[in-house]
């Protein structure tokens, strides 16, 4: 089960981080051309040179609003690498005073609250997106449940990836009790 839970979370990691880099690369790209159609198209250089052109065709008002949901997609797949590789913020001196015992049970009570927390935003994420499937984003005119749906894949891929935990936490925790329990002339290291 364990070796499961790990394939699935680095795979979903795997696929997290080529979506990213694919939505951050598309934000990016959109970024550029906007700035280029609104200050460089239409900057009063380039009416003077070509005053037959209107260069106000190539500005696109809905390429903001992508930018804004690619940004939002980036993030929120984000917090699911970042949860997984365990680089997100915490507050370590209580666990410098622990044994190592303790830490493991305080990252597995750490574990256990994350995971609540994510089957708390699973569950009230997809009442969110029932409540939003009516909206209409206004440039894009995009069902806003796309939008929303972003908090509700992270969360699930955030339990995924606290699961893996919760299971590598047990079986550390395994090995260390068994490890306690043998004669200190079979211990090695």
């Amino acid at each position: 089960m364990r070796s499961f839970l790990l394939k699935c979370s680095s795979k979903i990691d795997k696929a997290s981080r080529v979506t990213m880099i694919c939505l951050f690369a598309a934000a990016f790209i959109g970024t550029v051309y906007q700035v280029i159609s609104r200050f460089i198209l239409q900057s009063s250089t380039m009416k003077e040179m070509l005053p037959m052109i209107d260069f106000s065709v190539f500005n696109f008002t809905w390429i903001e609003e992508l930018i804004r949901y690619l940004f939002v997609w980036t993030v929120f797949l984000g917090i699911g690498t970042v949860y997984k590789h365990k680089g997100h913020a915490r507050v370590e001196i209580l666990t410098h005073y622990l044994s190592e015992k303790w830490r493991v049970r305080l990252a597995g009570l750490i574990e256990v609250i994350n995971s609540a927390l994510f089957v708390f935003l699973i569950v009230y994420g997809l009442s969110i997106l029932t409540f939003t499937s009516q909206q209409i984003s206004p440039s894009l005119g995009l069902n806003m449940i796309w939008i929303y749906g972003a908090v509700v894949v992270s969360s699930i891929i955030c339990f995924i990836h606290s699961i893996t935990h919760l299971s590598s936490l047990k079986t550390k925790n395994n090995g260390a009790e068994s490890e306690k329990d043998q004669p200190d002339s079979l211990n090695i290291g």
